[in-house]
């Protein structure tokens, strides 16, 4: 059993001492190291995407002989609202869940490309969208534990349409115009299942960022 000891301290009950209640232990005042790398093995390279291998040591010590590690190019989304108020998004399959996804377009930058002339680029090839106005919300790691890219996350204003959308040759892809309560139902009913995608739509909600 454990007991509560009037100085503050957490006792087992042979008397030894774990952890003072009212006293976070000191290493919780400083920040975690960083992890030291050392060995590292490419496995897997292409032109977009490359699987490295690293043996790191963590602070305390401990040393894994195999932590992977993808290595992706950033990429950037474009969430898009409408003059008429309605958001812009495409659906499409996607064959890492192996479902449908309804997410805002989005896709990788080109070498040298910016983010802002990037996101610009993918709303008009996916959608046929364009807009002047343009509000940048972040600059988010999808999945800070393995891969080592961010997206740019973007908010489109007052988008018109220029033309008919221009997708790559593997994509098939279905344009939706949506308000923002039926985004949000979308969200809730699984429809949409992006994180990120759900990340920036929030963000820019909370933010009063959305018309209507």
């Amino acid at each position: 059993m454990v007991g509560l000891e009037a100085a503050g301290s957490v006792q087992c009950a042979n008397g030894t001492a774990l952890v003072p209640v009212d006293e976070p232990p000191r290493t919780m005042s400083l920040p975690p190291e960083p992890w030291t790398v050392r060995s590292t093995k490419r496995l897997i390279e292409r032109w977009w995407m490359t699987l490295r291998v690293d043996e790191v040591e963590l602070p305390g010590g401990l040393v894994l002989p195999e932590y992977h590690v993808l290595e992706y190019p950033d990429w950037t989304l474009a969430m898009c609202q409408g003059v008429d108020g309605k958001l812009i998004l495409v659906e499409q399959y996607r064959h890492g869940i192996g479902r449908v996804s309804l997410e805002f377009a989005s896709g990788m930058l080109e070498a040298g490309e910016s983010p802002t002339i990037g996101a610009q680029r993918e709303l008009v090839e996916e959608t046929g969208y364009a807009s002047d106005e343009w509000i940048p919300l972040g600059a988010w790691a999808p999945d800070p534990s393995r891969h080592d890219n961010v997206g740019h996350v973007f908010l489109a204003r007052n988008a018109y349409r220029q033309g008919a959308p221009r997708p790559d040759v593997s994509e098939d892809l279905r344009v939706h115009l949506l308000s923002a309560t039926e985004v949000d139902a979308a969200i809730r009913s699984g429809r949409i299942v992006h994180g990120l995608h759900v990340a920036a739509f929030y963000r820019a909600a909370t933010d009063g960022l959305l018309d209507g």
